[in-house]
């Protein structure tokens, strides 16, 4: 009799999870369910959907997570800072982003040999905006880690978009973070 109980208990999460698989309701990071609000990259136009109880990195976890001083212009962090999304705005109008992923991809290989990256993909935003995103998996001050690099291009510039969570958590996140940036907008 218990079997039973447990294999209703997870038929009732699963009803309970396919309630939550978009932005707007809410969407599932393995057991916690992450809520999302429009957010502005400070100094601009653009926005996208975050989730909610991300907040700014403070400038003292800055230091320590990006000691060389290259930290991206805004980064939003989980509490446990574990999981990130990362933005600069490169002021370049009529960048080709296939040339520019193919540069990021070798300065990275370059800082680091020992990267496992696959192929940039080239697609768009939700807006039309034009899209290059490759993933990676390296090392950080936490441990192994998951990383994917987005580059948008938008009226009059790029936008560079990062991503980052342990390893481990790479599964919880993929789908997550496909439509935080396929609904990046401009004009908002």
């Amino acid at each position: 009799m218990e079997y039973y109980d447990e294999e209703l208990l997870e038929a009732k999460r699963e009803l309970e999870r396919k309630k939550y698989t978009t932005l707007e309701t809410g969407m599932y990071a393995g057991e916690e369910l992450i809520q999302f609000a429009d957010r502005t990259l400070p100094g601009s136009d653009i926005c996208l959907p975050l989730p909610v109880r991300f907040v700014e990195m403070p400038e003292f976890v800055r230091a320590v997570k990006y000691p060389s001083g290259y930290a991206p212009k805004w980064i939003m962090t989980s509490l446990d800072t574990l999981v990130n999304f990362a933005f600069n705005r490169l002021d370049i109008k009529d960048g080709d982003i296939k040339a520019m992923g193919n540069q990021f991809q070798r300065a990275l290989r370059n800082l680091n040999p020992s990267i496992r990256m696959k192929e940039p993909v080239l697609s768009g935003t939700g807006q039309g905006n034009e899209m290059l995103w490759f993933d990676y998996t390296g090392y950080s001050l936490d441990g192994q880690s998951y990383n994917r690099v987005y580059l948008i291009k938008m009226k009059g510039s790029v936008l560079h978009g990062v991503f980052n969570c342990e390893l481990k958590d790479k599964e919880k996140w993929e789908m997550i973070v496909e439509k935080v940036f396929m609904a990046v907008e401009e004009g908002c």
